[in-house]
């Protein structure tokens, strides 16, 4: 997918090619949702299939409302409704699989706790979250 096509698919702003990666941010939800494609460069990105980007745009609602049922049975006492999705994380290294849903969890003792989720070329979650702190 070129990157106009890219960025019109995600109502996408504010292009960044560095060279930690391509980072953009789309308009098209609220919050706004920070697409960041870690250690690509454009013909990275541009490889990825069509369908697939197309599908996961499609699908996004969907994946955040699995990913906070996931949450939720993880942590029974916890209000995770308030859990908002804002990143969408590709990363060349494949540490995230295919790519991995980003929450901001707000502050901790450590820094800004982010929980990240997972998932496989086929959109299924991996239950094992990924929590990091900045």
């Amino acid at each position: 997918m070129k990157k106009e096509e890219l960025l019109a698919l995600w109502n996408g702003k504010e292009w960044d090619n560095n060279i930690a990666g391509i980072y953009f941010i789309s308009q098209h939800f609220k919050p706004e949702l920070h697409l960041n494609f870690t250690g690509y460069l454009e013909s990275d990105v541009f490889s990825i299939s069509d369908d697939f980007m197309k599908r996961l745009f499609r699908e996004l609602e969907q994946l955040d409302e699995e990913v906070h049922k996931v949450i939720q049975n993880e942590y029974p006492n916890e209000d995770v409704s308030e859990l908002e999705l804002t990143d969408i994380i590709f990363d060349k290294s494949g540490c995230y699989g295919a790519f991995a849903l980003g929450y901001d969890a707000g502050e901790s003792p450590a820094g800004q706790l982010y929980l990240l989720v997972k998932f496989d070329e086929q959109f299924q979650a991996d239950t094992e979250f990924v929590y990091e702190t900045y």
